[in-house]
């Protein structure tokens, strides 16, 4: 596997904390489509009438189904195939399964203070990611939406995502050219719980996934790939711009014990 290419320094050396969002269908309409129930969690027999979707206008409005056993609500996110056509590489649906370790417990990605177990921890984002001609969509599987059975926190997902920099082209390390690359000062981070799926925007730049909290979590992934590396997946490292970082004191959560040697001696760099 190549080596991705390297940006070129734009943050000057200055450090960016990325302050976490809630996930929501408007705060994440900008980047693609955030998955979220259309329907309190108390609403468990059909209803006489359908009910407003709880995030209109971004969930259109539902429609009886199943004999009136279900809401339909229709589409609830995009699936798109931008692909140019080649006759020789056609692009084809896929799903395939993720499964995801915790950083915090893996420690990829993460650093902290010598010492310190939760105190100072972060997640330093050094590695951005593209599908330019395809939503991707990641459904998480037996997540729950809140806290497992008294565990101390709660198993959760971090979306990374930064728009394009739209008319620019930057040259990158090796004299690779990158259009549209992604705007490092507008990095933003969202927080999603177990009942919330996302789907990436074609071509909307991404960290890859950030699992965190206390127990794997298997992703159902759902895009379209043609089988050539640099269409299905265009990825940057971030180079000297490695001062962006995501601040998870405060979350709740328990951490590696292990040495800064063996932070560093993790990859940092694999593509989800």
């Amino acid at each position: 596997m190549s080596t991705p290419p390297t940006l070129p320094n734009t943050l000057n050396n200055y450090s960016l904390q990325i302050v976490l969002e809630s996930l929501t269908p408007a705060s994440f309409a900008s980047f693609g489509s955030a998955i979220s129930p259309p329907f309190v969690s108390n609403l468990n027999t059909p209803p006489s009438t359908v009910p407003t979707t709880r995030h209109a206008p971004q969930q259109p409005a539902a429609v009886f189904a199943n004999q009136q056993s279900a809401l339909k609500t229709s589409p609830i996110s995009v699936f798109e195939n931008n692909y140019p056509n080649a006759p020789t590489a056609v692009a084809k649906p896929q799903m395939s399964m993720f499964s995801c370790f915790p950083r915090n417990l893996s420690v990829i990605g993460i650093e902290k203070e010598a010492g310190s177990l939760e105190a100072k921890a972060k997640f330093k984002v050094n590695i951005l990611e593209r599908h330019p001609y395809t939503t991707q969509t990641f459904s998480p599987l037996g997540l729950p939406a809140n806290a497992e059975d008294g565990s101390r926190a709660k198993t959760f997902f971090l979306v990374i995502v930064a728009p394009s920099l739209h008319g620019t082209t930057t040259t990158a390390s090796g004299s690779t050219q990158i259009t549209n690359p992604p705007d490092l000062n507008r990095l933003r981070g969202f927080i999603a719980r177990g009942d919330q799926a996302v789907t990436y925007g074609a071509g909307t730049w991404h960290a890859p996934m950030v699992v965190l909290g206390e127990r794997r979590v298997d992703f159902l992934v759902t895009q379209f790939v043609n089988g050539i590396a640099d269409d299905d997946c265009q990825e940057v490292l971030l180079g000297e711009n490695n001062h962006v970082y995501v601040a998870l004191d405060g979350l709740g959560l328990n951490f590696n014990s292990s040495t800064r040697e063996d932070l560093r001696s993790r990859h940092t760099d694999s593509k989800l």
